[in-house]
């Protein structure tokens, strides 16, 4: 079976990569920028090119069994320039997804199209919510991101009934690396929703590394987030290829393996750092917890990396001499 990918380059799609090619598969993949590095492998090729070239796409993917859709302009760090432009994000996401859809719902031997969507389709974080969130709750997209997003879904879906193209969608948690894990737990990730006469209090004392940073809701409780490990999430997109004639045509949350209390972690993390830590209210932020149940029973899903393994992860890589 050859696999079709994009965003190989990614935090996400390093990982893919690698799951299929130790399971077998062969893969070709989409650069347009950078190659993955460290892969060298004989069922392993790539085919320069660009996601928005369709008559490009549809020579790429001639003679694959599967495509997996992970490229996608994702920026959400300051200064996220991508986050506010509605024309890039457009382009990128929408039409990038249009044109490799029109490449692949005429290949001879697709078994599936799989696409990476968002857990922002939910709104988490800003939004509040009544009950843990599963595949059936209500779209409230908060930013055009997650918009495009949800265009993006039912394309699939629809080019699925129009063409009968089998397809299969993975609503995908927070997912990061160490390095931006560890900006998550900075004062200045959460800096502007934070009232003034905290910021002075804490600026001095966390910002630019000095210590890290628990935030609060406004009620006083301790923020709560789901962030997963890309592994992880690799694992679950992987499955997904593997199930995919009994999984496709279904649409699955992957997250990390239960939701997190800030309070709970934030002293592992400035013991294993060697810092000092706050906390303070932060406006606009909510708790939720986001189910994996229709994943784990319909392809296996089991999530590896609590947020503790996380840390010790991100706290490892940032002092290997520890």
């Amino acid at each position: 079976m050859t696999v079709f990918l994009t965003g190989g380059s990614g935090r996400i799609g390093r990982n893919v990569l690698a799951n299929l090619l130790e399971r077998g598969y062969r893969v070709r993949a989409l650069i347009h920028r950078h190659r993955p590095e460290g892969i060298s492998h004989s069922n392993f090729e790539f085919v320069k090119g660009d996601i928005l070239d369709q008559g490009g796409l549809k020579e790429a993917v001639e003679g694959c069994d599967a495509v997996c859709h992970l490229a996608a302009a994702w920026d959400m760090f300051p200064p996220a320039v991508y986050e506010k432009e509605n024309n890039q994000l457009f382009e990128s996401i929408i039409r990038g997804t249009y044109n490799l859809l029109e490449a692949s719902y005429q290949m001879k031997n697709l078994k599936v199209f799989l696409y990476a969507s968002t857990d922002a389709v939910y709104a988490t974080g800003p939004r509040k919510f009544d009950a843990p969130i599963t595949e059936d709750t209500e779209f409230f997209p908060s930013r055009f991101y997650a918009l495009a997003k949800i265009a993006c879904e039912s394309l699939c879906r629809n080019y699925g009934k129009l063409y009968g193209m089998p397809w299969l969608i993975v609503r995908i948690c927070w997912c990061l690396e160490e390095e931006e894990l560890l900006r998550v737990f900075g004062y200045e990730f959460w800096e502007d929703g934070i009232a003034e006469e905290d910021r002075k209090r804490l600026a001095q004392k966390l910002a630019g590394g000095k210590g890290v940073f628990a935030p609060l809701c406004m009620s006083g409780q301790s923020a709560v987030d789901q962030i997963a490990d890309p592994q992880d999430i690799a694992d679950g997109i992987t499955l997904g290829i593997e199930n995919c004639k009994t999984a496709k045509n279904n649409i699955y949350n992957l997250a990390g393996p239960d939701p997190f209390k800030y309070l709970d972690v934030i002293e592992r993390l400035a013991d294993g750092l060697g810092v000092v830590w706050d906390s303070a209210r932060v406006k606009g932020i909510e708790p939720y917890e986001l189910r994996n149940d229709r994943a784990e029973k319909m392809l296996g899903y089991r999530p590896k990396f609590t947020m503790e393994k996380m840390i010790d992860k991100a706290v490892a890589k940032k002092r290997p001499q520890a």
